[in-house]
């Protein structure tokens, strides 16, 4: 699936590696100290190794005494347990410092994501974002923490090994230094087929991710129509066969695990029939021979560990592919230097205003409409004609392909963000309430508001009379979406948080659909009340809350078809 979805954003990144190791980089210091650790446990292996084959020599050939190899043995106990200790350290800082690095990109990501906003997303899926910002995080730490440790390792201790063998036996040396480069070579070769297996798992992942959160959030209406057992088998089929590409990945890693190791044994076998047959022909001390056997394996693990890692290279890179164009969506302008608006009711024009959704379906072409301010206009229309998205275009959740909002003359695009949304309150026709008391969600309009301001607010809404009957009041726990209070009773208290918030626009979305007539009375009598001295955009069918605008929009096929007057709108629709 395409990542931006807009021609005005940036192509992503050439190189996610490449961020991702400057990502890593940031931590340089942390870095080199991992470094220089593995560097003094690869010198260890060499002296360990050496002594080693002394030990061995004094016995077989000098046939000393125990006694006499008792120190020797002792240096290496105490170099293994030196090299126990810088493994572990090289471990857990290695880990460290790619927790450090995954708490850096998701901080940046998140406050990216913020920066962005929905208009900032515009046509990007939620499962994806959240499969980035969770298992795409995630998935860095393989790279950090394994596979850039190793391929460091593999660049460094090979040379010391071989260094130590040469002078020793530069006929073996030559034998470790022409098969060496065939391991990372077949490492390469058999990582691009994997690699291309891999980026396609990461991106069923992602759809998966999606469709299963769009299952979740629907899964109530997919209950009622007895579809959630074929959707459960659905996914079924859809994790079997994820699950099968992922062995197929796998299956490519055991590939490349048993080629590394099979060369990697190869060359030491040829080294040890070199040092074989020097032995015999009297060329060679015992000491020098199992020096260099015991280097020999020292020098091919860390390709081969390098190797077994490389798929943690795959899976960090396809995380990077994911994360790294999603860091580099410019955000909108810095709020610095933004046009602020004044106090009091605004006017809105939107002016030769079009938006398309992705595949060109729905949105709005050529809008010239105007909300006078302190005026209240209804916006009346068939489904799909563009009621919604003239609502996300005007409190910014979208922005227009072409022509603009003003605001009191101002473009919308250089309006402080900030300050625009402060003027904005936002009613739905499903408003948002949380877990919590009535409080709370009042509140999250407005945390500083007291309860004087409260009570007002409930007044106005004609919410005061059913608060004060709850047994805790305002301090009455709601549930999930509000559970506990009737859908005109929520819909009360979502204008009354209007009302605290004391915005000077005011967009509401079918007020009243679906409410008693008992409950609709009330709440018209508190969009009267609203609809005094601010500028009020409202969304409806009613009968009764059209005849309580001045002037009504109507929209057809995503075009403003005409503006009437309420009482001519209700002539037409009843004519008809």
């Amino acid at each position: 699936m395409p990542l931006l979805s807009r021609g005005d954003r940036p192509a992503p990144p050439l190189r996610p590696e490449r961020w991702l190791l400057d990502e890593t980089l940031a931590l340089r210091g942390e870095l080199i100290r991992i470094v220089l650790a593995a560097v003094v446990a690869g010198v260890l292996i060499v002296v360990q190794a050496r002594l080693l084959a002394e030990a061995c020599h004094r016995l077989v050939i000098d046939r000393a005494q125990l006694p006499a190899i008792i120190p020797l043995a002792a240096v290496v106990a105490l170099l293994a347990v030196g090299r126990a200790i810088l493994a572990f350290f090289v471990e857990r800082r290695s880990t460290a410092v790619a927790g450090r690095v995954k708490e850096q990109v998701r901080s940046r990501l998140f406050r990216r994501l913020q920066l962005l906003g929905p208009a900032g997303l515009a046509g990007e899926e939620t499962g994806p974002l959240v499969e980035a910002v969770t298992a795409g995080v995630e998935g860095l730490e393989p790279y950090i923490a394994r596979f850039l440790p190793q391929a460091v390792l593999a660049a460094l201790l090979p040379p010391i090994a071989l260094l130590a063998v040469m002078p020793a036996e530069w006929r073996g040396g030559l034998v470790l230094l022409f098969s060496a480069p065939f391991i990372p070579l077949l490492m390469v070769l058999i990582g691009r087929g994997s690699e291309s297996l891999n980026r396609r798992q990461w991106g069923i992942l992602a759809r998966m991710s999606g469709h299963l959160l769009d299952l979740v959030q629907g899964l109530p209406d997919l209950r009622l129509f007895g579809a959630a057992r074929r959707e459960a088998e659905a996914v079924a089929r859809v994790s079997a066969a994820y699950r099968q590409g992922t062995m197929a990945v796998l299956r490519v890693a055991f590939l490349s695990a048993f080629t590394l190791e099979f060369f990697a044994t190869v060359g030491t076998a040829v080294v040890a029939v070199i040092i074989g047959f020097r032995l015999l022909g009297g060329g060679h001390s015992l000491v020098d021979g199992l020096f260099v056997l015991l280097l020999g394996p020292e020098f091919y693990l860390p390709l081969r560990t390098l190797g077994l890692s490389y798929h943690a290279r795959m899976q960090g890179v396809a995380a990077a592919e994911r994360i790294a164009p999603l860091l580099a969506i410019p955000p909108a302008a810095a709020e610095e230097g933004m046009r602020t608006l004044l106090p009091g009711a605004p006017t809105v024009r939107f002016e030769g205003v079009t938006f398309r959704y992705r595949g060109e379906r729905g949105g709005v072409s050529e809008i010239d409409l105007e909300l006078p301010a302190g005026s209240m206009t209804a916006l009346v229309g068939e489904s799909g004609t563009g009621k919604t998205t003239l609502v996300r275009l005007l409190t910014g959740l979208a922005r227009p392909e072409a022509g603009r909002i003003t605001v009191n003359g101002i473009d919308l695009a250089e309006c402080d963000p900030a300050a625009w949304r402060a003027a904005l309150a936002l009613v739905p026709q499903q408003s948002f309430f949380c877990t919590g008391s009535i409080r709370d969600n009042l509140l999250l309009g407005r945390p500083d508001a007291d309860d004087t301001a409260i009570g007002c607010a409930l007044a106005a809404a004609s919410a005061a009379d059913f608060v004060q009957r709850l047994p805790a009041g305002l301090d009455t726990q709601l549930g999930d979406r509000g559970a506990g209070l009737s859908g005109g009773e929520l819909r009360r208290l979502a204008l009354a948080r209007a009302f605290l918030r004391d915005a000077s626009l005011v967009i509401l979305d079918e007020p009243t659909a679906g409410l008693d007539p008992d409950s609709e009375r009330l709440v018209g009598k508190a969009l009267e009340r609203l609809a005094r001295g601010r500028t009020v955009l409202v969304i409806s069918h009613r009968e009764e809350t059209i005849r309580l605008a001045g002037r009504v929009a109507v929209l057809a096929g995503g075009q403003l078809e005409r503006i009437a007057t309420p009482a001519e709108f209700l002539a037409e629709v009843g004519g008809a």
